[in-house]
């Protein structure tokens, strides 16, 4: 940013050096957006045509589920170790009626007939099935054809009726937010696709649902067995209704109502050529994920994205808020592989990023971001601005945001920066700050800032109620607030070597007293 020609932006460094640009797609799709809208007279009236045919429909559904959930009692009674141990062929066979019961919810929801090509390959051949997810549909499908071993998420067993039905599957439940369960389920993965007493092993590896414009980055899980795995690809053309199940897109129920009242919904399954793992591969599970997505891609005929199931999770966190998913996505593998960037992170980062977006527009211009800040205009906190403004736009998007906060909060010497930073605000030596220390540091980095907003700045320090502020809330403030940090990095470009030599001088001063005495 520039203003009146007072700096350009590469004067912005600081004692950390320039973040680096990721290279950002242009964003000409979101893939986890549906936007299918309902509003056309055609709709409407085809809507009302329908709705006698919607009863129907309704009645079909929660009769085929009923019988399916009642079939899946009656076959599992008394199955021990229903996630562990392999079901003998008798009790599988027992499960056919949960299977059929699984196509009448698909004939229900419009999907008459389903166009399927290629020829399924025996377990033998290939124990692990891996397919693209778009909706509620694909798994239906798979159910219905191969009865497979699913991964999925451990608190859908819990659901009514339908988590009765997934156990039958024998599914390998995980935890997405505990790392052991990801490695339990990881080995569980392992053990029953090696096994040829269980099913298919089938997989999405996307970990998420999006509405098939796109290929998003795929989790190794799948193929960290070195196993041949066979390729399923779903396709759904669409004119009027899109049935993608994803982040921006409607709930379940509108969803199930709208697919109800289309004359029919297509779908089409294409099951491509089994793929073996090179020894290399074997060895990289990663790049053998990354050669079958590369194959399904162009089979769909659709871009590969460094877009993940991490974005998908922003985007619902974006929309839970009230704003379009697109300001929240970031291509998190990007992020992921230059800053070891967690969701965890990336989600207090974006509720910091929409909170300083009143207008919900997706971006942050300079005036909001001192308005957030609570910090005076001045070259200084435009050059701070500048560090996330590369590209000298006047606003920045959270893609941006994330990327300067990334740099600081994770960069080698983000601890030792900090710790520079309390010993410039107090010179003397000791483990606590006074708000007269504060004030003076403060007005002398930022010589227009008001004694207004050094008190508000100082009360988020969490200064007790002598207002003496501790090394321990010092650093937990910078922690939390790792733009607060950038402007004294960029004011301060010396910051960390002069820390150096007043800790060295310090020292020295410490060891001649402890000798005097």
């Amino acid at each position: 940013m520039r203003k009146n020609g007072e700096f350009k932006g590469s004067q912005a460094a600081g004692a950390f050096g320039q973040p680096p640009e990721l290279q950002q797609g242009e964003q000409a799709f979101n893939p986890f957006l549906n936007e299918s809208r309902f509003g056309s007279s055609y709709e409407y009236v085809k809507t009302l045509v329908l709705l006698p045919v919607l009863l129907l429909r309704v009645i079909l559904f929660v009769t085929s589920l009923l019988f399916g959930y009642c079939t899946t009692k009656i076959a599992l009674l008394g199955a021990k170790n229903v996630l562990t141990k392999p079901f003998p062929s008798w009790r599988r066979a027992l499960l056919l009626p949960v299977r059929l019961s699984a196509r009448m919810n698909l004939f229900s929801c419009g999907f008459q007939w389903i166009h399927v090509t290629g020829k399924p390959a025996p377990r033998q051949e290939a124990p692990i099935l891996v397919s693209n997810h778009v909706t509620f549909a694909d798994p239906l499908f798979i159910f219905f054809r191969h009865l497979p071993v699913i991964v999925v998420a451990h608190e859908n067993l819990s659901a009514p009726v339908a988590g009765d039905i997934m156990k039958a599957m024998q599914v390998i439940a995980v935890k997405r937010d505990a790392p052991d369960s990801r490695r339990n389920a990881s080995g569980a993965i392992k053990r029953k696709s090696m096994c040829n007493d269980w099913s298919h092993v089938m997989i999405f590896p996307e970990a998420s649902t999006t509405n098939g414009k796109a290929l998003v980055s795929f989790k190794a899980g799948a193929f960290a067995p070195g196993l041949a795995v066979q390729p399923i690809v779903m396709r759904y053309p669409h004119v009027h209704m899109d049935p993608s199940w994803v982040a921006d897109g409607p709930a379940l129920y509108w969803l199930l109502f709208r697919l109800m009242t289309q004359f029919h919904n297509f779908m089409s399954v294409e099951y491509l050529p089994v793929i073996h793992p090179t020894v290399m591969e074997q060895k990289n599970p990663h790049a053998f994920a990354e050669r079958v997505r590369v194959t399904m891609a162009q089979a769909l005929n659709v871009p590969v994205t460094q877009y993940s199931y991490e974005d998908a999770a922003l985007a619902m966190e974006a929309v839970n808020l009230n704003f379009h998913s697109k300001a929240a996505i970031l291509e998190f593998r990007k992020f992921e592989k230059v800053y070891q960037l967690s969701l965890k992170s990336a989600k207090i980062w974006l509720h910091k990023f929409l909170a300083m977006d009143p207008r919900k527009r997706g971006v942050v211009t300079y005036q909001e971001f001192i308005n957030a800040l609570n910090l005076p205009d001045c070259a200084l906190i435009q050059q701070v601005f500048s560090y996330f403004d590369l590209r000298d736009q006047g606003f920045i998007n959270f893609s941006q945001y994330a990327a300067g906060i990334a740099f600081v909060a994770k960069h080698e010497k983000h601890k030792e920066a900090i710790q520079a930073t309390f010993r410039f605000f107090h010179r003397d030596g000791d483990e606590l700050l006074d708000k007269a220390q504060a004030q003076s540091s403060f007005h002398e980095i930022i010589p227009s800032i008001t004694n207004q907003q050094i008190y508000l700045l100082i009360d988020k320090f969490n200064a007790n109620k002598a207002g003496v502020i501790g090394m321990a809330d010092f650093a937990q403030f910078f922690e939390v607030n790792p733009e607060y940090l950038l402007i004294f990095l960029i004011a301060k470009p010396d910051l960390l070597s002069s820390s150096k030599k007043s800790f060295a001088e310090d020292f020295l001063n410490v060891d001649r007293k402890m000798t005097e005495r």
